[in-house]
Order: structure tokens, then sequence, then C-alpha cells
């Protein structure tokens, strides 16, 4: 993994893992079988599920409401990678942990490079890419581009097109299912999406500030304005000297939410939110981390609506 990827991951007990060597090679994926398919993030599952349909199992490796960059690498993890037939991963390192899971699965189906393994960033306009020297002075960042490109309704259509095409590689017989699950899905999105720019029309042009920078696809989707992130460098606690300008900055600018991942302690922040006036909205950034908030549009029905009231 590279030294500047976003992860604070654990192994589990390498007697732990040993053991996956002795619970046999992976099968091979047989025409009468369920293609058996593994999503590393609840974005991608939830997106995959709905391509896949029922003629094949997904798997989640991350669970629903827990931060991606603490992850504790286990054997069951370890497991449903070496039964996978396709791999859907990230792309930008949010997930870099998987690539720990795959060697130890030993499943040369799903290693880098394999025609399943799906890239669902493939073709994405990717924001937020560094330059320049980046090094672990920087943070936890991401050096290759922001990777919560989900939370643009407009990027669904090309995370869904990868996904379908890698399913459709390995099980070939059921690409025009798969299409037709896509497709219905984007009708879905589209008519979400357009109630969703509704809703939040009144306030396009309006600076945010998050915690994370969890958000900026988000934001271009909607029209918001980033207006500052609590966060000084990703993963390290931010300098006096930051809070204190970001501070004085929402107050000039009048910015009255702060946006914070539910997965983040809030004290920093609720503080922030007491000093300039601005109203806390604590909101998952992935899906089903709230009960009832467990496909792509209730997640991004549930951000919407939160934003709404609180910009009202």
């Amino acid at each position: 993994m590279r030294a500047t990827a976003r992860a604070r991951w654990r192994l589990a007990p390498l007697g732990a893992l040993l053991l996956i060597a002795a619970w046999g090679a992976p099968t091979a994926h047989g025409a009468e079988a369920r293609l058996r398919i593994v999503a590393t993030l609840p974005d991608l599952f939830v997106l995959t599920r709905a391509v896949a349909g029922e003629g094949a199992t997904v798997d989640l490796i991350a669970r629903f409401g827990q931060n991606p960059h603490d992850m504790e690498v286990r054997p069951s993890q370890i497991l449903l990678v070496r039964r996978a037939d396709v791999l859907v991963r990230n792309g930008l390192e949010e997930d870099a942990w998987i690539d720990v899971m795959v060697n130890a699965g030993a499943n040369p189906r799903v290693l880098r490079g394999s025609p399943n393994v799906v890239d669902a960033s493939q073709g994405v306009h990717i924001l937020k890419v560094l330059t320049g020297r980046v090094d672990r002075s920087l943070g936890d960042v991401h050096p290759l581009g922001s990777p919560h490109y989900t939370l643009d309704p407009d990027n669904v259509a090309i995370v869904t097109a990868n996904i379908a095409a890698g399913l459709a590689r390995a099980a070939p017989e059921s690409a025009r299912a798969f299409e037709a699950n896509r497709q219905a899905l984007l009708e879905r999105v589209a008519e979400a999406d357009r109630r969703w720019k509704a809703a939040l029309a009144p306030f396009r042009g309006t600076a945010i500030v998050s915690y994370h920078d969890s958000w900026p696809y988000f934001y271009r989707a909607f029209g918001f304005v980033e207006g500052g992130v609590v966060e000084d460098r990703p993963g390290i606690p931010a300098s006096p000297q930051h809070l204190a300008a970001l501070i004085r900055h929402m107050r000039e600018q009048q910015i009255k939410v702060i946006l914070h991942e539910s997965w983040y302690p809030s004290d920093l922040t609720a503080r922030i939110a007491r000093e300039t006036g601005a109203k806390l909205l604590v909101v998952p950034q992935s899906p089903g981390a709230l009960k009832g908030t467990e496909d792509y549009i209730t997640h991004l029905e549930h951000l919407v609506s939160a934003l709404a009231n609180a910009l009202k």
C-alpha cells in the first residue's frame, strides 16, 4: 500500500489469517452457480446489488456505518474474497486494505489487472487530484483524487456501467439482465435527482463547511461552495491557527451549516458551531449507516432533506 494512502487498518492475528490456507482453493465459477460478487464499500455494494439483481450473491467488506479508514482485516473477509468471482473496488485507494485480503485469499480472479476486478472510478471526472510532492506530512491524503464520487448522482451512470460490464465479463449469459437492472436503477435515480435538485435549488451558491473533505462531488452536483474544512490535514488534529482562521472566515462569510460525517467524534465541530452560530449537521457519508438508508436513493434522500431543512 502506498505510504500516502489514507488508511488506518489493522491485520487480524497472523494465526487466524493462516487458517485461510486450510479452507481450500477458490472454486471456479460454474455455469449453474450463482455469481459471487464482493464490493469493498457500502456505496459500491448498494449500486452493485441493484445491477446484479436476483441472479447473483453480493457481499460487502466494510460494514454499514463503518469508517473505511479504520479497518481490521479479518479471516471472514478474506474468505469472502477467496470465494469471489468478481471484485468491485473504489479505484482511488479508499479501500487499499482490499489488496491485503486479495493477497491472503490467493484468488487469481480478483487480483489487480484481472478482468473480474471492477475499478468503479473508471471514466469519472475525478476532483481534487493532488499534484507536486505528496508525503505523510500532508496527512492521510488521497493522491489519486477524492474517492467520494458516488455522492454526485450524475456519476451513477458511469459507475454502474463499469459494474455491469465487469459482471458481464464474468457471466456473459446474464449481460442483458444486468443492463436492464442498471437502466431501471438509472430511471429511478434520475427521477429522484430532479426532486433533490428542486429541493436544494433555493440554496445554490451557499458556502458549507465540513469536518472531513468528503463532499466535493456533492457540492458540485447541487451547486454549493466549499466554505472550509475543519481538518487541517486529514487524520491529523487541526492546529489552533487553522481553527482560528476557519472560525473567523465562517463569521465573515456567515456560513451557517457544518457537515459532520457520522463516524467522526463531533466535540470539536460542535465547539466551532457554537462559536460561529452555525448548525452542526451530523450525516452519514455512505448508505446504510442509518436505518432506512440502505440503498442509494434513500441515502441521498436523507442527505438532501437534512441539508435543506438545516438551510431553511
